[in-house]
């Protein structure tokens, strides 16, 4: 007998074989067990799922000898003949070769004669969104009312091809990817039953890259074991599947966690002179990282990392040497750089300067720890001297509140709800003559407050005001000329402001400007215009030259 490869030879012959589609396969087979069998099935997904093996068991079940049963026998007639695919009862068509308007046609003229031996005459149409739209237009009507002893299955990998007609007269069965972990204990019941000596983490390597891909991970394991033999290791399938072995990357992400360049750049080398793809061992790192970051987040989410028990505690003893925000700081700066891996013109130079990069990249400390920081360092400090909070978050401490006399700042003042007497020293003060040379150094600070804590134009109206003296903790200030067009919200900003830099009692007195400063100067004179003066502006505006007149003519 001639030499079949795992995929044929493995290949499920009855519902319950059918690895990962259980939704599927008990829904078909209820439906066999209570006689509610479709005409038509679309059975659409990724390739190598099963979905040509599902259609060749449906029809096992429905021509079955027992049948239809959910349980095909394998052993009668009719069964042998779908499996060696000699049946004449069940014709399986490519449509990407048979995809015309004749070949519809030839269908539609002999599906109306009865099977040969069974009870239905099953027609398996592969790749049905090849055909061209007159063949599914010809094809539509067939498949709407078709004999009852027809039934027809549609199976395709790309379903928003088929016309919207073809598919709302089929049930539709949408077949997922197979998971990673149910793939490599499939392949290590194959390996057993062949008798072949592979260890989990070269299954895993194998489960990995079929990406969901039963037929595929099972062409991978018939790869492998021509290349090793009966017994092979995981750096050999790693190497002959042309993947990164999983120490690599372990040690490519140690060395980056550790800030260690020259053993970095070492492994670069060692793969780039082993002919190693850098472009796919950059690929394999970023999923690396992706289980670091699972490893240092949910150490309970072991289920989603489909990697061998040994390899995950590495990694999760890995995760613990770093803080989890600078584990996902890693793995976005990986996601972002891998674009720019595929346009650079030398692929080794920028995966040095890239991986160079997260070595370089400082560990972000999360806020619980600086605001724990922060406590501790206030309770060395102890507590300061109290002052007057700012009314915005963030700005400069208020000064503390302005004294206006020695007395007043030697002693504290009673609090009682009536204000304190107004100093004598500040009552005395002259209002417009002088200001003493503290009061006016204050001021100048609190302009600068005003500065740093306001904004500019509240600044620019304050400044151009003139201090002219204290009386009852009210600072009487003379408005400039800008004042006039400042708001009600300004002012109360301005006595915001006021009290948090002198203190909580104080205020501001805007006073107008006087009426004799603030009035206009009156115009000048103007000066009579003589003749001459307006003979020469006439001359020089309309030209030509002055003539006299000697004298009047008297009317007639």
């Amino acid at each position: 007998m001639s030499y079949q490869v795992l995929a044929r030879k493995w290949r499920p012959q009855n519902f319950e074989e059918v690895v990962g589609q259980e939704p599927i396969t008990r829904t078909l087979q209820n439906a066999i067990s209570q006689g509610r069998i479709a005409h038509a099935f679309l059975f659409s997904g990724p390739r190598g799922v099963g979905k040509t093996s599902v259609a060749r068991i449906l029809a096992k079940a429905l021509n079955c000898q027992e049948g239809p049963t959910p349980h095909p026998c394998n052993q009668c007639q009719a069964c042998r003949e779908i499996t060696g695919g000699s049946s004449l009862d069940v014709l399986e068509i490519d449509g990407a070769s048979n995809r015309g308007i004749d070949e519809v046609r030839d269908l539609r003229e002999k599906i109306k004669y009865l099977p040969t031996h069974g009870q239905y005459k099953v027609y398996i149409i592969d790749e049905v969104h090849m055909l061209t739209k007159e063949a599914f237009n010809a094809l539509l009507k067939t498949l709407e009312e078709p004999p009852a002893h027809a039934v027809f299955v549609l199976a395709t990998t790309e379903p928003h091809k088929v016309p919207a007609t073809i598919l709302s007269r089929c049930q539709r069965y949408d077949f997922r990817r197979i998971p990673t972990s149910l793939i490599q204990s499939h392949l290590e019941k194959l390996a057993g039953q062949e008798g072949w000596q592979i260890d989990a983490e070269g299954l895993a390597l194998i489960a990995r890259e079929a990406e969901g891909g039963l037929r595929d991970a099972q062409g991978f394991l018939d790869q492998v074991v021509t290349f090793g033999g009966d017994k092979i290791s995981a750096a050999e399938i790693a190497r002959i599947l042309g993947v990164t072995e999983r120490g690599s990357l372990l040690k490519a992400l140690q060395a980056v966690i550790q800030r260690q360049g020259p053993a970095l750049l070492e492994l670069i080398d060692d793969l780039y002179n082993q002919g190693h793809d850098l472009q796919r061992f950059y690929q394999d790192l970023v999923w690396y990282a992706r289980h670091l970051l699972l490893a240092g987040l949910h150490p309970e989410a072991r289920h989603l990392v489909a990697v061998a028990d040994q390899e995950w505690e590495e990694i999760a003893q890995l995760a613990r040497q770093a803080p989890p925000v600078h584990l996902q700081n890693l793995l976005s700066i990986l996601l972002q750089g891998e674009e720019e891996l595929k346009r650079a013109p030398q692929p080794r130079l920028a995966l040095e300067v890239l991986l160079l990069r997260l070595i370089h990249l400082e560990p972000v400390m999360p806020v619980s720890a600086w605001l724990a920081r922060l406590e501790d360092l206030e309770k060395r400090l102890g507590p300061g001297p109290r002052r007057a909070a700012p009314p915005s978050p963030g700005k400069t401490a208020a000064p503390q509140p302005l004294a206006s006399s020695a007395s007043e700042a030697a002693a504290p003042k009673a609090v009682t709800p009536e204000p304190p007497a107004p100093p004598a020293a500040a009552a005395a003060a002259p209002p417009v003559s002088g200001v003493e040379t503290d009061l006016e150094a204050r001021w100048q600070q609190f302009l600068q407050y005003v500065q740093e804590n306001g904004d500019g134009p509240l600044y620019g109206k304050i400044s151009k005001c003139r201090l002219l003296g204290m009386a009852d903790h009210r600072l009487q200030v003379e408005a400039g000329r800008s004042w006039n067009s400042t708001g009600p919200r300004h002012e109360a900003r301005l006595q915001e402001l006021a009290r948090a830099f002198f203190g909580p009692e104080y205020s501001l007195e805007i006073k107008a400007q006087d009426a004799k400063k603030a009035g206009k100067i009156p115009a000048p004179p103007k000066k009579p215009v003589d003749l001459d003066t307006l003979k020469q502006q006439a001359l020089e505006i309309f030209g030509g030259q002055w003539v006299e007149l000697s004298g009047k003519e008297e009317p007639q």
